[in-house]
C-alpha cells in the first residue's frame, strides 16, 4: 500500500476536457457564421468596386434646363462631366465654370441616377443701358455687362459722365447706382408725382436725376433713400416746383440739403 510521505506535494495532472456534442455544434455554427459574414463583406466590397468602375454608373447624359440666351451645348461643354463616375462627380467645379459666363447668374447641378446630371441655369435679365463715352452697354439689375441681348423697349439709360473706359461682358458697373435708379423709378412718380427724364452718374457725386419739372437732384448713393425723398418733397413744397426749374438740389449730405 502506497503511503504519502510527509512534506512532499502531489503534482497536479494536466489534461484536456472534451466538449460535449451540443457545445461542438454551437462552436461549429459560430465558425460558419463568422465565415459567411466575412464572405458577405468581401462580396459587398467587390461589388462596390465593380459598380464604381462600371460604365453603367458613369455620366452618359448632361441635361441643361432654363438656358435661353446661353447655348445649352456650351454649358454642357463647360461642365465637362460626361464619363465621370456618378459617385465622385466634381459638381462644384462644374458650377464654378458655368457661373463665370456673363449671362449666367446662378447654376445648380445635381445627380440623376443612374447616369445623368441635371444642370439648372438662372440667367441674367437685361434691365437697361449704361452709357459711357457714347457707347451703350446692356446691363442687368446688378450692373453686370451682358453680351448679345437687349432690354425691353424704353429701358432706362444711366449716363456715366466720368472718365472714358472700355467695358467687357461680365464687367460690373456701380451696382449701388443701378439699384438706386430702380428704386427712384418706382418711388419718385408715386411720392412726388414727377417723371425722371434722365439719369447721370459720376464716381465723385454718384447718381443724379433730371425731372420733367426741369430741375436736377443729386441723390448720391442708396443710403437713407427714403429720408432723401422725404427731404426732396419738403423742399419742393417750400420753394415751389416752378421756382426750382433750372436749379440743382443736392441731397447727399442728409440734414444739409443744398439748393443752387
Amino acid at each position: 500500500m502506497y503511503k504519502h510521505k510527509p512534506g512532499k506535494r502531489r503534482r497536479a495532472l494536466k489534461g484536456y476536457v472534451l466538449p460535449d456534442e451540443k457545445t461542438e455544434r454551437r462552436q461549429r455554427r459560430l465558425r460558419w457564421r463568422r465565415t459567411l459574414i466575412f464572405l458577405a463583406l468581401l462580396a459587398a466590397v467587390a461589388g462596390a468596386v465593380v459598380l464604381y468602375r462600371s460604365p453603367l454608373l458613369r455620366v452618359q447624359e448632361v441635361q441643361v434646363v432654363n438656358a435661353t440666351s446661353t447655348s445649352p451645348e456650351r454649358i454642357a461643354e463647360l461642365a465637362d462631366l460626361e464619363g465621370a463616375s456618378m459617385f465622385s462627380i466634381p459638381l462644384d467645379d462644374a458650377e464654378a465654370r458655368i457661373v463665370a459666363l456673363p449671362l449666367v447668374k446662378g447654376v445648380h447641378a445635381q445627380r440623376r441616377w443612374p447616369n445623368k446630371v441635371r444642370i439648372e441655369v438662372i440667367e441674367r435679365t437685361p434691365w437697361g443701358y449704361w452709357d459711357l463715352a457714347g457707347t451703350s452697354y446692356v446691363i442687368d439689375s446688378e450692373g453686370v455687362i451682358l453680351p448679345n441681348v437687349k432690354p425691353p423697349k424704353g429701358a432706362p439709360v444711366i449716363h456715366d459722365v466720368g472718365d472714358p473706359a472700355n467695358l467687357s461682358p461680365g464687367d460690373r458697373v456701380d451696382t449701388d447706382a443701378v439699384r438706386l435708379a430702380q428704386a427712384l423709378l418706382k418711388f419718385v412718380p408715386d411720392q412726388l408725382a414727377l417723371r425722371i427724364t434722365n439719369f447721370e452718374y459720376t464716381p465723385e457725386k454718384g447718381l443724379s436725376v433730371v425731372t420733367d419739372a426741369n430741375y436736377r437732384v443729386v441723390i448720391g448713393d442708396s443710403r437713407n433713400v427714403e429720408y432723401k425723398l422725404a427731404v426732396w418733397k419738403t423742399v419742393e413744397e417750400d420753394i415751389g416746383r416752378g421756382a426750382m426749374a433750372g436749379h440743382v438740389l443736392d441731397l447727399r449730405f442728409r440734414d444739409r440739403p443744398s439748393f443752387q
